[in-house]
């Protein structure tokens, strides 16, 4: 029987910082490979790891709202604590969409969760920042 720890940092690998099981199985040799993948099947880390990826999303897409609504704001007034929590989102946006994992492939029609260049351009523009 294999250590609880080991299980556990080889769940989080997987689910959380979305290493491929063949990443996984090469930094973990004290675990076997056929160990490692009746762990996934038997407690189900896809799911896990697809639920976080729809909740990643889920989060992206209600900051960009959140943008959307701070730069209507913005329109009417520059207050500077808009313009502060106006960064701070930015900053969560930026963090929110940089991971991908590596053994998902992305649909050709999908669109990374990004913000478009005209999007950051108008954002640059309110701010002062152009």
């Amino acid at each position: 029987m294999h250590d609880a720890a080991l299980k556990e940092k080889a769940r989080e690998m997987f689910v959380v910082n979305g290493f491929s099981m063949d990443t996984i199985d090469t930094l973990m040799p004290e675990v076997s490979r056929k160990t490692l993948y009746n762990w996934r099947d038997e407690d189900e880390w896809a799911e896990q790891r697809k639920s976080r990826v729809t909740k990643n999303r889920t989060r992206t897409e209600r900051l960009e709202a959140i943008v959307d609504r701070l730069l209507d704001e913005l329109d009417v007034t520059l207050d500077p604590k808009l313009i502060f929590s106006m960064g701070k989102i930015i900053a969560a946006l930026k963090s929110s969409s940089t991971f991908e994992f590596t053994d998902e492939k992305r649909s050709e029609d999908e669109k990374p969760d990004e913000l478009s260049d005209e999007t950051w351009a108008k954002i640059d523009e309110r701010l002062g920042l152009s």
